[in-house]
């Protein structure tokens, strides 16, 4: 089977020749030192000093490079592919080792690996603040998201010429997230109890702003699309599977069944524990898949594919705890658990409960790539 046969299989519940392998984010320095050179995609030293020497456009080259060369060394079946923004008005000036000026904000690589963006001297916006702006926007007619300026395809377009040249059957993953919960404001969350018709007015917007640019990616070239957004814990969802199945799973819907019309495939996202609410996360939002499955939340895949045989899921792959401090053994053992939980028919397809973050060990990462090799006789 061809990496797109394979995705198909998963997707129709066929059985493929093998899982499909993927991931959807490697940072720096793992994909660093997959690749073998400085990953523009995801290395925030390397960016800056491309984008200090005015070379937007081949640096958005070379991140579309990186991300195809990952999937060809690592024998993926899917690209995540997104938008890359448009170039900056000026050149970054370096402030410090992690800190770069752009003039009217600055960018900050934290210990953490995340990127903060601010304006020196300003303080953050309050959660009060927030909040008063939403209702601002709310009480305005709604209005079609503005198309996007072109430039933001640039890297989407280099990847798909790449794939195209170099004869590669590679499904394209891209994200239009717009229905969380957990990124709300806590002004905002407290909506659920005291302003629920404008949460559903907001939802019902978010449900149309990410179905327009889901559409976008789709013109683009994209094969599945991802939806929904980060909405629980370990502790569980934040909030209800009443207001789940009130507020949020009906735009899922509508945004998946306008996105099935064009002939794609959707997914459902967030990692935490969502047994509560998950019937209503995948049968009543009408999507196809369930991306970011997290193991070490109680999200057993065995069970999963026993309560939802007619969804595809994806993940599983714990990075919290035995890809960032488990022993290699341990790595090895886990990956053919999960294939094994897995298979059956399609309805799997091999990837961590997130993404390969700052926390783990290349050697660890590589270990479960080898055990998957191992497990279907490619090596």
């Amino acid at each position: 089977m061809t990496s797109r046969e394979r995705v198909q299989a998963a997707f129709e519940h066929r059985e493929p020749d093998r899982t499909p392998l993927w991931e959807k984010l490697i940072k720096s320095p793992v994909a660093d030192e997959v690749l073998g050179r400085p990953c523009a995609a995801t290395n925030f030293h390397y960016r800056m000093e491309r984008l200090a020497d005015g070379d937007w456009e081949g640096l958005m080259r070379q991140a579309a490079r990186d991300e195809v060369d990952l999937c060809k060394i690592l024998g993926f079946d899917l690209i995540r592919l997104y938008e890359c923004g448009t170039p900056p008005e000026g050149r970054p000036v370096r402030i410090d080792e992690n800190t770069w000026d752009f003039g009217s904000y600055r960018q900050e690589l934290l210990t953490s690996g995340w990127v903060r963006y601010y304006t020196p001297g300003v303080s953050p916006a309050s959660a009060e603040q927030r909040e008063i702006e939403l209702r601002r926007l709310l009480a305005e007619p709604y209005a079609e998201p503005a198309p996007p300026d072109d430039r933001t395809f640039t890297l989407l377009r280099e990847a798909r010429r790449i794939i195209a040249e170099e004869d590669l059957d590679l499904p394209i993953f891209c994200a239009c997230y717009s229905m969380g919960v957990a990124t709300l404001p806590t002004t905002v969350l407290m909506w659920f109890l005291s302003e629920r018709d404008l949460l559903a007015e907001m939802y019902r917007r978010n449900a149309l702003n990410g179905l327009s640019r889901g559409r976008r990616l789709v013109a683009e070239g994209a094969d599945i699309i991802a939806l929904g957004g980060d909405l629980a814990s370990d502790h569980g969802p934040m909030c209800s599977p009443a207001d789940y199945r009130d507020f949020i799973a009906p735009g899922l819907a509508t945004q998946s069944r306008a996105l099935h019309e064009m002939g794609v495939r959707t997914t459902n996202a967030s990692d935490g524990d969502l047994w509560p609410i998950l019937n209503h996360f995948l049968r009543t939002a009408e999507v196809d898949g369930y991306e970011e499955i997290d193991f070490a939340a109680g999200m057993d895949m065995k069970r999963l594919r026993t309560e939802y045989p007619e969804k595809t899921m994806i993940g599983n792959v714990d990075i919290r705890h035995t890809l960032t401090s488990g022993t290699v053994e341990q790595v090895r053992e886990h990956t053919i658990r999960c294939i094994e939980d897995g298979w059956g028919n399609g309805g799997h397809i091999l990837m961590s409960g997130n993404c390969i973050h700052e926390n783990v060990p290349t050697s660890l990462f590589m270990a479960h790539i080898e055990a998957y090799r191992d497990y279907f006789g490619l090596n």
